[in-house]
């Protein structure tokens, strides 16, 4: 513990204010991590992650068990229908998130997830029918953790703004916040 540390845990009056000072500590030293479109973060180490949002989609995950937790941010469900080797796309993104948190010990049946994002910022027509760009990411995300039977705790999808999302990673704590007219 530092000097610092101690100064602080020695003045605090009472039990609570000695667990706020922790928690504030706690939070100090804490990693933050930026997700640019076509990353995703995993790691025992706890982090704040920090993702801006149109019509790409984040997919969160949480383990409580273990108090570990990452997130991905694709730009596009697949290209044209075939799995790509790139975490651009939410097909791959999705895998490599859970792949890397089986690798830290986790188990499906661990995990919860949440879903944001997916705005109709972008459209691009198929003949005579409108499809959006957003609503083919989050049905990507549905289905995939749907078939890996990872409950959704939370799921802000659609509509025409774009979010701010921050997650922290040992705790599964999020926020969110609507950004644009």
């Amino acid at each position: 513990m530092s000097r610092l540390e101690e100064a602080l845990k020695t003045r605090a009056k009472t039990v609570e204010d000695r667990d706020q000072i922790a928690r504030q500590l706690s939070n100090a030293v804490v990693k933050s991590v930026y997700l640019h479109p076509g990353e995703m973060y995993a790691s025992p180490e706890p982090a704040n992650l920090t993702i801006i949002l149109g019509s790409c989609v984040a997919v969160c995950i949480f383990n409580p068990r273990l108090s570990i937790g990452g997130a991905t941010h694709y730009l596009l469900a697949t290209l044209e229908g075939k799995p790509q080797a790139s975490p651009r796309y939410g097909d791959m993104a999705i895998n490599t998130l859970l792949r890397e948190l089986r690798q830290l010990g986790s188990r499906n049946k661990d995990l919860r997830a949440h879903v944001y994002g997916g705005a109709r910022m972008l459209q691009t027509i198929r003949g005579n029918a409108q499809e959006s760009i957003g609503d083919k990411n989050v049905q990507l995300a549905l289905r995939m953790l749907s078939e890996a039977a990872i409950p959704i705790d939370k799921r802000d999808t659609g509509g025409r703004k774009s979010r701010k999302v921050t997650m922290r990673t040992d705790t599964g704590s999020m926020s969110l916040t609507l950004v644009g007219n």
